[in-house]
């Protein structure tokens, strides 16, 4: 009995005073260091995605569709078959141009033997002028049209190869404009394609940063539909504004890529202002929480969490503001995303 109520205190014991936890290991992270550069700071303009070229393609030659390739949405390259038409009746004509070929061909073999059997009785005065002069002219008429029924011939391939219409670049299929079983008259389109290399994002932005945008600078899109992010290319700022919003047209060149369609929405970081010393650092860095933005920095040995206004981004990098952060601080640029701030941390090699 006293053994059982000794254990039971020892028991009582072991749970009002339960053995410290342990505190779990330090998270392993990858930093990076805060720079400074003189950049210029940048507004967010939510813009469109279009195709800058855009094609109705049509046939060069007339006949009944028998296989209708294109269909809309469908990526091509260039060369590929859009439209393929009935030959049959091309086919049959060069069968026989080409049996007339082998005719007149072999008329032109035994002109040439007769003209040359003339050529030396007339050397002999066995044979008159008249006939050997008949045979030369023949044989020379002869020639012109064989090189006439070889021009007819090409003509007749040429259609052969014509009645396949092709993809004139790379691009994607708009929209389709003829079935199997219609007949395509030249010039009549057949498809509408858009070129895949010549995508645009176009966004208003307003005259007064007009002055701070430069043909060929690169600029960082998001096409948040396909939560991508791409580089772009400043291209061109349309010579007309808005009169009411005094908004121009800004042409954002952007690599294709599998699921953009025209209309999409995308986000351009475009200058709008002059060039001035930001802090910048990895945009790997930056958390996004409760609609702000955040970094972690390493503190003796724990994280910190620091708010930061983001002013530009460019490319891989992001300039920020933050009275908390200098140029040569490290901030956390892999494994942030599973840090609370005090959390113990150990910095590792990438």
């Amino acid at each position: 009995m006293t053994s059982l109520r000794f254990a039971a205190c020892a028991i009582g014991l072991i749970a009002l005073f339960p053995a410290n936890a342990q505190e779990p290991p330090p998270s392993r992270v990858v930093v990076a260091d805060i720079s400074q550069q003189e950049i210029a700071a940048t507004s967010r303009l939510v813009g469109i995605i279009d195709f800058d070229r855009v094609s109705k393609v049509s046939g060069e030659v007339s006949g009944l569709i028998t296989e209708q390739h294109a269909r809309e949405g469908l990526v091509v390259k260039a060369g590929e078959p859009l439209v393929t038409l009935n030959t049959d009746f091309i086919e049959k004509d060069v069968e026989i141009k080409r049996k007339q070929r082998g005719q007149f061909n072999a008329d032109l073999q035994k002109l040439a033997a007769t003209l040359k059997r003339l050529e030396s009785l007339l050397q002999k005065n066995s044979a008159s002028r008249q006939a050997y002069d008949d045979a030369l002219y023949d044989h020379r008429s002869l020639v012109k049209k064989l090189e006439t029924l070889d021009l007819e011939l090409e003509r007749l391939q040429l259609q052969v190869t014509k009645s396949t219409v092709r993809a004139p670049f790379d691009g994607i299929v708009l929209e389709k404009l003829k079935e199997s079983g219609e007949w395509l008259d030249p010039g009549t389109a057949v498809c509408t394609l858009a070129s895949s290399n010549d995508l645009v994002v176009k966004a208003a932005i307003s005259e007064n940063v007009v002055r701070y945008q430069r043909p060929g600078e690169s600029l960082a899109v998001t096409v948040n539909a396909l939560d991508i992010q791409l580089q772009g290319t400043a291209q061109t700022i349309s010579p007309v504004a808005r009169q009411r919003s005094k908004s121009a047209t800004l042409k954002v060149t952007v690599p294709y890529h599998p699921g953009m369609i025209r209309n999409m929405s995308a986000t351009v970081e475009v200058p709008s202002g002059a060039a001035q010393l930001m802090l910048m650092l990895p945009r790997d860095a930056l958390i996004r929480n409760g609609g702000a933005d955040f970094v972690y920095t390493v503190e003796e040995g724990k994280a910190k969490m620091v708010s930061v206004d983001v002013l530009t981004r460019r490319g891989n990098q992001a300039g920020v503001a933050s009275p908390s952060l200098k140029p040569g601080m490290k901030v956390v640029v892999d494994g942030n995303d599973r840090l609370q701030p005090g959390q113990a941390v150990m910095v590792v090699d990438r």
